[in-house]
């Protein structure tokens, strides 16, 4: 039972310390603004930047992409073109429960294709059970952990994102084709084995298949996190001489990309390329994959909504292809109110439901039993699950 009475006191200060980030964020939204507004040419930045790249330092900051200039803003004034297709994918899960009945974890992949010629939206699903011990566990013998299940996960995404664009492919030969998924494109995940090591490898080569097929991947992140952008912009106030000691002396540390471009982006606009100079993305360059970020609103006047988009490099620099996915994604966001609508029906085709896990639990006892062997759940989970019906 929750005593709200007993937090009175820290929602209070709470409120207070909302109240006070928001006068400074609109204080560093302003300062923001014009350091983006007199940043040098992004050649001058590059080369600038180039020893702190290069060197030891564990810069968190981006690089411009291209020379476009960092306060440059792109429009989109056309529509979708006809017979384009955009697939999208998205993923859940359930972990194991090692206070369950039955040990496994199981992962489902929904897709949908949305194709410009008037046609029905396509759903598209697979599902995979998880539960033989060189699943379950690590050669320790230790359970699988929650993260690896969610590396795994990203890795069939992008996998079926590749199977299905290599499908639509097929139906489509000469269709702009973009492969949208949920959250970044950028691999997210440490390496610390080599299991994990060739997690990503089947990533990336996912990515390759995606290319081969004619399509674009692209990661599409809602209400994204992060200021590698507010970075760059410290940085570019920086001298040569300044540059090594002063980069992690950011005054703006408060302020995130997100909300310095709802007051940047007009409706409708996207922001210039931008890249990370990461180690993992440098393993991205190294298969042909180094990935880009740009910032879109597609929101309205009263509301802006901004995403950010990471895409290959050889994706993000098909003029083309980027007109053609800022129009879809204007329409899409457009159609639900800020948010693509082809991710938000992947994610009803892949979302497990606590109704789909507990009929999936009731057939594996079942068939279980009909083996002679009755199972139990622990007694921790016995008491929880009293404890849940009060």
């Amino acid at each position: 039972m929750l005593h709200l009475e007993r937090l009175k006191g820290d929602i209070d200060t709470l409120s207070r310390m909302a109240a006070e980030r928001q006068q400074q964020r609109e204080s560093d939204t302003a300062k923001a603004l014009r350091w983006l507004a007199e940043a040098p040419a992004p050649a001058e930045l590059r080369a600038r930047l180039a020893p702190v790249v290069s060197g030891e330092q564990d810069w968190t900051g981006a690089l411009p992409a291209t020379d476009a200039a960092l306060d440059a803003r792109f429009v989109s004034v056309a529509t979708p073109p006809a017979g384009a297709v955009l697939i999208a994918v998205d993923g859940s899960q359930v972990y194991p429960d090692p206070h369950a009945a039955v040990l496994y974890y199981l992962l489902q992949i929904g897709g949908i294709a949305f194709r410009y010629d008037g046609s029905r939206p396509t759903p598209y699903s697979c599902e995979s059970l998880h539960f033989r011990d060189d699943e379950l566990y690590d050669a320790q013998g230790y359970l699988i952990s929650n993260e690896r299940v969610g590396m795994q996960r990203l890795v069939r995404e992008m996998e079926y994102l590749a199977e299905l664009t290599a499908l639509e492919r097929r139906l489509a030969p000469e269709a702009p084709l973009m492969a949208l998924t949920d959250g970044p494109l950028l691999w997210p995940y440490a390496e610390h084995s080599r299991a994990d090591f060739l997690l990503l490898e089947a990533y990336l080569e996912a990515l390759s298949g995606i290319r081969q097929a004619g399509g674009v991947p692209v990661g599409y992140v809602a209400r994204p996190g992060g200021r590698a952008l507010v970075e760059l912009l410290w940085a570019s106030r920086l001298t040569a001489a300044e540059m090594p000691d002063k980069l992690a002396e950011n005054p703006l540390r408060q302020l995130s990309d997100a909300a310095l471009m709802a007051h940047f982006l007009q409706p409708g606009e996207r922001s210039a390329w931008f890249s990370r100079p990461s180690a993992t993305n440098q393993r991205h360059a190294g298969h042909g994959h180094a990935i880009w970020f740009c910032y879109v609103n597609v929101g309205d006047a009263h509301t802006p909504v901004i995403a950010r988009l990471e895409a290959p490099q050889w994706g993000a620099t098909d003029t083309e292809a980027i007109a053609t996915l800022h129009a879809i994604l204007l329409h899409q966001a457009h159609v639900l109110n800020g948010y693509p609508y082809a991710l938000a029906r992947a994610h009803e085709e892949a979302l497990v439901t606590t109704t789909d896990k507990a009929a999936l639990d009731d057939e594996i006892q079942r068939r279980i039993l009909e083996q002679g062997i009755v199972v139990r759940p622990s007694e921790k989970a016995q008491q929880k699950a009293y404890l849940g019906r009060r």
